[in-house]
């Protein structure tokens, strides 16, 4: 039931508005996601988009249709990692 609630969804914006449900831009499909943390759903499972390549590239809430989760966790370790090596040299 919830596999259709998202499947019918045919753009990026109006899956995003579905409860539980996230964006894969390459086969454009909304999928179902249940994940605890929507982002980190990649992480867990391997098959969360229809084709392997696209996982990573998954759009969930908040951060919307224009942010994926690679962008996101690059972004998050580039400044974490800036952050200590300022920390280690002061």
């Amino acid at each position: 039931e919830h596999f259709w609630h998202c499947w019918k969804q045919q753009n990026c914006y109006s899956c995003l508005d579905q409860s539980a449900c996230s964006w894969c831009p390459f086969s454009w499909t909304c999928v179902p996601n249940s994940n605890r943390i929507p982002l980190l759903a990649p992480a867990e499972d391997k098959n969360v988009c229809p084709h392997w390549a696209e996982r990573w590239e998954i759009r969930t809430r908040p951060l919307g249709c224009q942010v994926s989760t690679i962008t996101t966790l690059t972004a998050l370790v580039s400044i974490f990692s800036t952050l200590f090596v300022v920390v280690l040299t002061v």
